[in-house]
């Protein structure tokens, strides 16, 4: 667990910054019961413009379609069940023609309710007559009852009532169709409809950015109780822009009050650290923004309260490695040694997810019975540049070129740099791809592994499996060439801003995982033909130096 909680947290570092947390009020809101709005322009409004032109090719793949279609199918079918009570096939298939709309529309939405209510959401969609049309016939059918008639502002609506008490309705106003469940969000409602009165729009277009959204995730962890929150409460305001065939994320991240975030100088391991590099990260002190119950601070010598290094090498799938600076890190290893397995391993044992050992006689702390192709391993880093700590997933070799410094130098008398995250997002798809199929890193579903068995179910599951593989396989052709990178850096001791440059959107351990929840497999088996040839991989990816 000590290595799976240190992979989650340089893995998903500005993920869980953005959304593990609570935060202040959303002040983007009109109406007080909001509690987190956001502004898609929608992918048709996308389809001109040439600096998706890398996407487009990713999305209009067959296996792109396959997967969509495949997720979804799940949420059409979780939808209907969870909000309509569905109790038959035809809702979930009557309901997710609409979930296209939700895509391709440009849509502006708002979450919330009352403290102790349900939660609602109202969305704004801009449609043409037929797909308006479509979702007026086609509701009837999910819900499984005629809608009453009823007027909003201007405009006139249908509502259904439903077995919770909530009411959803639909209102028709010129080019956009309004849905929402509940009546918390009437404010929203009134001013979506008096905007559209006005001005033919529920509010302004977006100018830059193709996706705006202000979080409160106090209010909203109120619905979602079981949603992991290990970091400590910050508001969020997220921009997506695009440029030069690249998506760039900026993220706000305020605090309620000042964190007690401390800075030492850049300590690299320069010597362990080693080409072909097709991953680096570094981060400083992210204990400070994490809430004290997290599993890592069990232990005295936390990794996370100081300095960590994570990479990855191109030469072989596993090629993964973690380090940080210790004052002794003999004795430091020791007490990790004799600490984690206590700590840690009655949740291992709970995954079937093999235990932590500790090994005096070769001072090296083992993830053991994980996988038959990999076993894990802590150990005193051969770093001849200081004391350091070493996590491997693979035998380290460090007789290759040394990393370029021009890598090191993008963090190098940087005071304010929190989280550097650079990766060649192609090629480290395969890795992470492999990795999350052994190592319990985030567990998002309660799916079941595939059996030998054919059954209907255990069918479903394979052509998920055999889907999500073909997607993998046609983002990992379209990206292959593409840097994402993303700093996260303390602008006031309340506030982090966070930046991400990328080819498409996501990291690839965030896309591997996204992947696998929206497609319902959480551990899909080693496919051990996957495995790559060694990489041809000269470098990280820093721009060369200008001439």
């Amino acid at each position: 667990m000590l290595f799976m909680r240190f992979l989650k947290f340089v893995g998903l570092g500005f993920v869980l910054i953005l959304a593990a947390a609570p935060g202040t009020p959303c002040q983007a809101a009109a109406d007080g019961n909001v509690a987190g709005t956001w502004h898609f322009a929608g992918s048709g409004q996308l389809a001109n413009n040439t600096n998706f032109d890398n996407v487009k090719k990713i999305l209009t793949l067959a296996s792109s379609r396959s997967f969509e279609n495949l997720a979804l199918t799940r949420f059409s079918d979780w939808l209907a069940k969870s909000l309509f009570s569905a109790t038959n096939d035809q809702s979930a298939a009557a309901l997710r023609p609409l979930l296209d709309d939700l895509l391709s529309a440009e849509t502006m939405s708002a979450l919330g309710g009352t403290p102790q209510g349900p939660l609602n959401f109202v969305v704004a969609l801009r449609l043409d007559n037929a797909r308006t049309q479509a979702w007026q016939a086609a509701l009837p059918k999910v819900i499984g009852a005629a809608g009453q008639s009823f007027r909003a502002q201007d405009f006139m609506g249908q509502r259904w009532k439903l077995a919770d008490g909530r009411s959803f309705w639909i209102v028709n106003a010129k080019d956009w169709l309004l849905a929402g469940c509940g009546d918390d969000l009437a404010g929203v409602q009134t001013k979506y409809l008096q905007q559209i009165s006005q001005s033919g729009r529920p509010g302004p277009a977006l100018n830059k950015s193709w996706l705006e959204a202000d979080m409160d995730w106090t209010r909203l962890a109120r619905w979602w109780p079981d949603f992991p929150r290990v970091l400590k409460a910050a508001r969020t305001e997220i921009a997506f822009t695009a440029a030069n065939q690249s998506f760039m994320m900026n993220v706000r991240a305020v605090y309620p009050q000042p964190i007690p975030w401390k800075f030492d100088p850049w300590r690299i391991p320069t010597n362990t650290i080693r080409d072909p590099l097709i991953s680096f990260t570094a981060g400083q002190d992210i204990a400070a923004y994490m809430n004290p119950a997290e599993p890592l601070s069990k232990l005295a010598d936390n990794p996370l309260t100081g300095q960590f290094y994570t990479w990855g090498l191109g030469q072989m799938v596993l090629q993964s490695y973690a380090a940080w600076p210790v004052a002794d890190a003999t004795n430091s290893l020791r007490r990790i040694g004799t600490e984690a397995p206590a700590a840690f391993n009655p949740d291992l044992k709970k995954l079937a997810a093999g235990e932590l050992r500790w090994q005096p006689e070769h001072d090296t702390l083992l993830w053991g019975n994980l996988s038959a192709i990999m076993a894990p391993t802590l150990q005193v880093a051969p770093e001849t540049n200081g004391q350091y700590l070493l996590v491997s997933f693979f035998p380290l070799i460090t007789n290759g070129k040394p990393a370029p410094d021009d890598l090191f130098q993008q963090i190098r008398g940087r005071t304010n740099l929190v989280y550097y995250d650079w990766e060649g997002t192609g090629e480290r798809l395969m890795p992470w791809q492999m990795l999350s199929a052994i190592l319990p890193i985030l567990p998002l579903t309660s799916t079941s592994p595939v059996s030998t068995n054919i059954t209907p179910g255990v069918q479903r599951m394979r052509s998920a499996l055999v889907t999500e593989e073909d997607w993998f396989s046609g983002v990992k052709t379209n990206t292959l060439n593409g840097n994402t990178i993303t700093e996260i850096t303390r602008t006031a001791p309340d506030e982090l801003t966070i930046v991400r440059k990328s080819p498409f959107v996501l990291t690839s351990v965030e896309f591997i995982l996204l992947s696998h929840w929206l497609s319902g497999m959480d551990r899909p088996p080693v496919n051990l033909s996957l495995l790559p040839p060694p990489a041809k991989v000269t470098g990280p990816g820093v721009s060369p130096p200008r001439p």
